[in-house]
């Protein structure tokens, strides 16, 4: 068995003893009620995409990217723009390895200059991203971009490897832990800042390309963004790409309230000018 063949293999056994992420749901993502898994994220064995096109919405390299957006998230974001489908992993239509590699391949011929797997999050859809690009095979010319929040386990990191050209994780949320964290609270990912610092050093350990987002937040530069950049230069190889489209939900409950300020825009780049940070 070669080595992407046994990549599958390992991926399969997610999907009834799911370990992808921290939240270790195990055999809950075979199991289902009302036709609902019963996991953290509730994606079950069939994957579902919500939408996929050409995109021009991703950093200036990958564009034009063949952007793939898998419904369900390992998170639980209050603030979240994408929660119709984020939040119900059985939006859009199934697909097969065979069917998405056939798509990626009508997608490279029209141009894309990337394929991008994104969420909701893509972390529980591992199975299959590592069975479509073993299907495609030599046949794909284009890089694999793996787009997540990275809350990840050192299980998923390895399975990827071997498929994965270049990681774009999030790094959202500062380094303070328990219940109140934003990490936890806002985000609702347990041990947030321990597990995503640790899975990016693993992509930078695989020697991975790494580009890390960092969305900022209106009231979140002490607590978030001062931090993650801080913590970001002590990594010199890594690319830092500024988000500055954060949008208030309607009904705000805990997500931060209201528009990100112009101050705080400036501060966070002046403080990556002062960082050397790569933008």
């Amino acid at each position: 068995m070669n080595a992407a063949a046994e990549a599958v293999e390992r991926a399969a056994r997610h999907l009834s003893d799911c370990h992808l992420c921290p939240h270790h749901c195990g055999g809950r993502r075979a199991e289902e009620r009302n036709g609902v898994a019963q996991g953290v994220c509730r994606v079950g064995q069939q994957s579902y995409i919500a939408s996929e096109m050409l995109h021009c919405g991703e950093e200036m390299l990958l564009q034009p990217a063949h952007a793939i957006f898998f419904s369900g998230c390992t998170a639980r974001c209050t603030f979240c723009v994408a929660a119709r489908f984020a939040f119900h992993p059985g939006y859009g239509v199934p697909v097969t390895a065979a069917q998405l590699a056939q798509r990626i391949l009508q997608r490279q011929a029209e141009g894309a200059r990337s394929v991008c797997f994104i969420g909701g999050d893509p972390a529980p859809h591992i199975p299959l991203i590592v069975a479509t690009l073993a299907e495609l095979g030599g046949r794909r010319q284009i890089p694999a971009v793996f787009n997540s929040n990275f809350y990840l386990t050192s299980a998923a990191l390895d399975l990827l490897e071997g498929s994965i050209d270049l990681y774009l994780p999030d790094l959202k949320f500062g380094p303070a832990v328990g219940p109140a964290s934003c990490g936890e609270r806002l985000g609702g990912m347990p041990g947030y800042w321990e597990v995503v610092t640790q899975a990016i050093d693993c992509g930078l350990a695989q020697g991975k390309r790494v580009i890390v987002r960092h969305l900022l937040m209106p009231g979140h530069f002490e607590c978030c963004t001062l931090p993650v950049l801080t913590w970001l230069a002590s990594r010199p190889t890594v690319e830092v790409s500024l988000l500055t489209q954060y949008l208030a939900p309607a009904r705000p409950r805990s997500a931060p309230t209201g528009a990100l300020h112009i101050e705080e825009l400036e501060a966070a780049r002046q403080l990556a000018k002062h960082l050397r940070l790569v933008q």
